[in-house]
C-alpha cells in the first residue's frame, strides 16, 4: 500500500510539472512581450527626437508601443515607408489612432513607420521607424538601415528580456526532464 501511495504521488508530481511547463511554453510569448512608452518621459509630443529614441531599442513581435498624448493635440498613423518619408497620408495608411493613450501591438516581423498628421508635426520630426524582428530572431540578426540615421540595432535591447526568458525556460525543461527520469 505504501508503495502505491508513493507511486501515485510521483505520477501526480510529474503531471503537475509537465502541465506547468505546457502552460509556460504556451504563454511565453505573452510573458516576453514588452510595453514601451514612445518617447519615454517626453511621451508622443512635438519637439522630440523620436528617430534617436527608436534607435535605443530592438523590438520583437509581441512588444507593444504605448503612445501617450493629450487627445486632440496629436495622433498616430502606422504608414508605409513612402508615406513616412513624404508625410503624405493620401496613400499607405495601415492604421490610425487618436485616443491619447494608444497601444500598438507589433504583431509581425517587418518595418513599422509611425507619424503624427496633426498640422506639420510629421514634417517637423514627429515620426520614427522601427524594424521588428521575429521572436525567435537574435537581437543582432537584423541589420536594416534606412533614412535619417534609422538603425534599429543600436543601443539597449527590448529583446534582452526574450533571451533571458528563453534561457530560463531551457533550464526549467532540463529540471523537469531530470525529475521525470527519477
Amino acid at each position: 500500500m505504501y508503495q502505491s501511495k508513493s507511486y501515485c504521488r510521483n505520477v501526480l508530481l510529474k503531471f503537475i510539472v509537465c502541465y506547468g511547463l505546457i502552460i509556460l511554453c504556451c504563454h511565453s510569448k505573452l510573458a516576453n512581450s514588452e510595453a514601451v512608452t514612445v518617447g519615454g518621459d517626453n511621451r508622443w509630443s512635438d519637439g522630440f527626437d523620436f528617430i534617436s529614441w527608436a534607435q535605443s531599442f530592438n523590438f520583437t513581435v509581441g512588444d507593444v508601443l504605448v503612445f501617450s498624448y493629450t487627445k486632440g493635440t496629436h495622433n498616430v498613423y502606422d504608414v508605409s515607408k513612402a508615406a513616412y518619408q513624404s508625410c503624405d497620408t493620401s496613400n499607405g495608411v495601415n492604421a490610425k489612432y487618436d485616443s491619447g493613450s494608444d497601444r500598438v501591438e507589433l504583431t509581425e516581423a517587418r518595418q513599422y513607420w509611425f507619424i503624427c498628421t496633426v498640422n506639420s508635426h510629421c514634417k517637423l520630426g514627429m515620426k520614427f521607424g522601427i524594424n521588428v524582428a521575429d521572436t525567435g530572431a537574435s537581437a543582432t540578426s537584423n541589420t536594416t538601415s534606412t533614412t535619417a540615421s534609422f538603425n534599429p540595432d543600436q543601443g539597449n535591447s527590448a529583446s534582452a528580456t526574450h533571451t533571458t526568458s528563453s534561457g530560463f525556460y531551457g533550464l526549467l525543461v532540463l529540471a523537469a526532464w531530470n525529475l521525470l527520469q527519477s
